[in-house]
């Protein structure tokens, strides 16, 4: 059970900081700022098609290994509540994406690519606001997971 819980509890902060990195990478690259409404759309649409399910899909990850890590921990209230705390911020960057960034991210992939409609940074830049949201709770929930590898277990001097 030791080693089982030492693994998920590593996972958890492997998961967390992949989808943390991850995240970090698409704020620098996705920004709207001096880009034109068609190179955007592009991206996006690439993005959409290439990074978009496994960025999701490691976000789900680290959701359920800090809530596997937290149960796992449960006789550490310390490090089990950090990782709850962290898998709840997972659980709230998911919510996030998937209410307020991949409706979004579903317009912008019907867009053709030469003709963005006028609007198109109004709705570029709410998917940036939801993703500024987004990475700054999955990198609370980050920290959490791993501050919580640095809490004193029992057993443990």
């Amino acid at each position: 059970m030791h080693i089982l819980r030492n693994f998920v509890h590593f996972a958890a902060i492997f998961a967390g900081g992949i989808i943390t990195g991850g995240q970090y990478v698409v704020s620098f690259d996705y920004s709207t700022a001096d880009t034109t409404a068609s190179f955007f759309t592009e991206k996006m649409q690439y993005a959409i098609h290439h990074i978009g399910t496994p960025l999701f899909g490691m976000l789900i990850t680290a959701t359920l290994l800090s809530f596997a890590a937290a149960y796992l921990n449960r006789t550490n209230g310390s490090s089990a509540y950090l990782l709850l705390g962290a898998a709840v911020c997972f659980l709230a960057g998911g919510l996030i994406t998937r209410f307020g960034n991949i409706p979004l991210l579903d317009a912008i992939d019907t867009w053709p690519i030469n003709s963005p409609p006028d609007n198109w940074r109004g709705i570029a830049d709410r998917w940036y606001f939801f993703h500024s949201v987004r990475i700054i709770v999955d990198l609370a929930g980050f920290f959490l997971a791993l501050l919580s590898a640095f809490v004193r277990r029992p057993g443990i001097g």
